[in-house]
């Protein structure tokens, strides 16, 4: 099971590499660009908690799960309510944020037990608003000439999707391939993994490009004025 935990810790990797891009370059880039470094940071301190507890009790981390899945939907989802223009799309954000949280902590109140098991009521509900949210501004953007957080929304659509599937569908455990050489659907999860690391490096690359761009298009007409 050592190539498994080897992808997985490649995974890592790439968070902390695009943690530490987006911290460096947060510098005057605004509000979303903000969220999304201070959602990688998160997410690497989470995964890097899984990974060593992991690796020293087999197990015996199921309780990040939590906290993974609950700290990305809050940010995430006020990545989007900031990301949209549309006050109806806010307020339905801000609902059905409202609505998750509200449903997760009776659910909690109700079975405290539950914080060491993984909760796949909690999985699909703070999972598939994400997925949805991205799905609806892709498409509100697809003609436009300027597709800033494309990369991101893919990423995120992919990831998300598979990931959930192999939650919420119990396959969370299955082997696809027996000794001497197992694969498990951790291992394909972490492979999607890997490639939203990229297209959120392909979104840093983007920004960045597109933030200097523009700040030569003002140099220019401030030249021009002068």
């Amino acid at each position: 099971m050592i190539f498994p935990f080897i992808i997985s810790l490649l995974g890592l990797f790439f968070l902390l590499v695009n943690s530490l891009r987006f911290f460096r370059t947060k510098k005057n880039k605004g509000e979303l660009y903000l969220i999304l470094t201070i959602y990688l940071a998160l997410l690497f301190v989470e995964e890097l908690c899984c990974n060593v507890i992991g690796f020293i009790k087999p197990g015996g981390n199921f309780f990040l799960s939590h906290y993974y899945f609950i700290v990305q939907f809050v940010i995430l989802s006020f990545f989007f309510f900031k990301l949209f223009s549309s006050r109806v799309l806010k307020r339905l954000i801000m609902l059905i944020g409202v609505i998750v949280l509200f449903l997760l902590v009776i659910q909690y109140a109700n079975d405290p037990e539950l914080y060491w098991r993984f909760n796949l009521v909690e999985v699909g509900l703070t999972s598939i608003p994400l997925i949805l949210y991205a799905l609806i501004f892709l498409i509100q953007n697809l003609q436009k000439s300027t597709h800033t957080y494309f990369y991101f929304c893919n990423g995120l659509i992919v990831y998300l999707t598979s990931s959930a599937c192999i939650f919420l569908t119990g396959n969370s455990d299955s082997v696809l391939f027996t000794e001497p050489f197992v694969l498990d659907f951790w291992f394909f999860n972490s492979l999607f993994y890997i490639l939203y690391q990229f297209l959120i490096y392909k979104e840093w690359k983007f920004l960045n490009s597109h933030f200097e761009s523009t700040e030569t298009d003002y140099a220019d007409k401030v030249t021009v004025v002068e």
